[in-house]
């Protein structure tokens, strides 16, 4: 056999070998994502300021049970995938505009001497712009089907409130904010459909645990004329952990 024979056999047998095809879903994306907050941990604790918590029993609370911050938020999301075989995987960023908020109040009973209509402590906390950056991996189902779980660190501005006041004398109260950016993580899973060629649409779960905010409501200058509340000040744990649902609208390039 001459080399021209050789050559025309191995050039119908690379001819004949399948290629490593990639998915619908390869490549480079960006698109419009809108999220509704689920759920969040409730329990905001009175931790540290000794004072505060050795107030007599049912003036103040151990804790205050908050709302859910349920709401909604719109934002961006832009990412990358590749792929061997079925098997997809990728990296995508995600910013979220918007704001969410829940709080709750505690009134308790009277202090003799020197609150006759008792206290009123509250707490609230707010999350703004947040964003994540996170893997995914996950496998196809067909050519327009793909299924994946996702996690990675995630980050938000978030602000939290404490104060208590005196019961029919508001200008005796306490009063505490603090803004900050906190990092944590997230994790969920999804699924993303092809809607055409260049355009899909997924909906998905994430959890995003950003820790516990701590929040000290110092005394007002009437406070502290009172040498029986002199440094007597509250202190609240905010949680911010949080489960969303989300849908995106996604374009590939």
């Amino acid at each position: 056999m001459n080399n021209v024979s050789k050559l025309a056999i191995a050039a119908l047998a690379l001819a004949a070998t399948p290629a490593l095809a990639e998915t619908k879903f390869d490549g480079v994306y960006a698109g419009a994502v809108a999220s509704l907050q689920l759920h969040g941990s409730k329990n905001a604790p009175t931790e540290g300021t000794a004072a505060f918590q050795a107030l007599p029993a049912g003036t103040v609370p151990s804790s205050l049970s908050l709302d859910d911050n349920e709401g909604f938020r719109g934002g961006v999301l832009a990412g990358w995938n590749g792929s061997s075989g079925t098997l997809v995987y990728g990296l995508e960023a995600d910013v979220l505009f918007g704001t969410t908020r829940g709080g709750a109040s505690f009134s308790g009973a009277a202090i003799p001497d020197l609150a006759p209509n008792g206290l009123t402590t509250s707490a609230s906390r707010r999350i703004r712009t947040s964003g994540s950056l996170r893997a995914r991996l996950g496998t196809t189902l067909g050519e327009d089907l793909l299924l994946y779980a996702t996690g990675g660190v995630a980050v938000a501005d978030t602000r939290g409130n404490a104060d208590v006041v005196v019961n029919g004398a508001p200008t005796v109260a306490w009063t505490g904010e603090r803004n900050q950016a906190r990092w944590g993580w997230t994790i969920g899973a999804g699924a993303e459909f092809k809607l055409t060629s260049a355009i899909s649409l997924r909906g998905e779960y994430l959890y995003t645990d950003l820790g516990r905010q701590s929040v000290l409501a110092t005394g007002n200058s009437n406070v502290r004329g009172i040498a029986a509340l002199n440094g007597v000040d509250y202190q609240v744990g905010l949680p911010y952990r949080n489960g969303t649902a989300r849908v995106a609208l996604i374009a590939r390039f």
